[in-house]
């Protein structure tokens, strides 16, 4: 679902890719939350109306940008590129998971991908969004950090640190705030940090796909760093614009052809036993002391 950077030049094929992927994305999200339901897998925060906004923003932006998400950005991975056999092995936390099924089933970490691990915390990933955009222009690296948050994470202590951090530095960073039609935004507070400010239909892929690249390219002149409200429709108006474009029969197909990698994906990682209970120690110690040992054959009941 790996989706295509944004150009001067829009071809009707890379509006069509990006329809596409929101459908893909909608079909997802619909059948994590049936599998959420039943037992089968944690918690993933739903997308409802959110598809043109992830979309849209990974479109906006180059392949050596960073992207520093929320809990509710389960899907960047991905819309840059991540096999959805991948994805289901982290939906289940299997032996397969890159994580090991060490967090939450949404949490996302893809250096790869340049996704940085997700937290729950509100806005913490904005502080971490402007250092690493701090260190790249500092060694000449010609890349943005783009944070995402919610209108929710607006009143976290971390919002403003990060904003305060970006705007004295001024880092080559993007606040992309998503809306909801009753919340206040981010961009009003951007004036007080001397950052830049910008809004955009978050319903409107094309829209965020452009508003996204317009920041990057300030950023990347050194103009410093940009706040963007993404305002949210309700909560189909996302998807139903992306279907109305394609047409009935192109979407159907689309959720068709979804549904059946996903039966096919999900299948795999349910006959895929969990991570050894020894994996728990990895990545801790060089090596194994004897206090770990001996948890160890706790843990397995010896």
């Amino acid at each position: 679902m790996d989706v295509t950077p944004a150009t001067s030049a829009q071809t009707d094929e890379v509006a069509v890719e990006r329809y596409e992927a929101m459908v893909r994305l909608a079909t997802i999200d619909e059948q994590l939350a049936q599998l959420g339901e039943a037992g089968s897998v944690g918690f993933f925060p739903r997308l409802l109306g959110r598809e043109a906004a992830l979309v849209g923003t990974v479109a906006g932006l180059s392949s050596d940008d960073w992207l520093f998400g929320s809990a509710t950005d389960w899907a960047l991975p991905l819309l840059r590129g991540q096999a959805i056999e991948s994805f289901a092995h982290r939906a289940f936390g299997t032996m397969k998971d890159v994580l090991r099924g060490r967090d939450v089933p949404s949490a996302v970490s893809a250096r790869s991908l340049r996704i940085a691990s997700s937290s729950a915390p509100a806005a913490t990933q904005l502080p971490h969004a402007v250092g690493l955009g701090w260190s790249a222009r500092q060694r000449g690296d010609d890349l943005v950090s783009v944070a995402l948050l919610d209108a929710s994470e607006v009143d976290a202590p971390d919002f403003h640190t990060g904003l305060n951090f970006a705007g004295v530095m001024k880092a080559p960073t993007l606040f992309v705030c998503r809306v909801r039609p009753t919340e206040e935004g981010a961009a009003e507070h951007a004036i007080a940090y001397g950052i830049a400010a910008a809004r955009a239909d978050g319903s409107d892929v094309d829209a965020v796909a452009s508003v996204i690249a317009e920041g990057v390219e300030r950023a990347k002149a050194g103009q410093g760093a940009t706040v963007i409200d993404l305002e949210l429709g309700e909560a189909e108006a996302a998807f139903e614009r992306a279907r109305a474009a394609l047409g009935a029969e192109r979407a159907g197909a689309i959720r068709a052809r979804t549904q059946s990698e996903l039966t096919t994906a999900f299948a795999a990682a349910t006959r895929t036993g969990p991570p050894d209970l020894r994996s728990l120690f990895d990545d801790v110690y060089g090596t194994h002391e004897d206090h770990l040992a001996a948890q160890l054959d706790e843990a397995r009941g010896d």
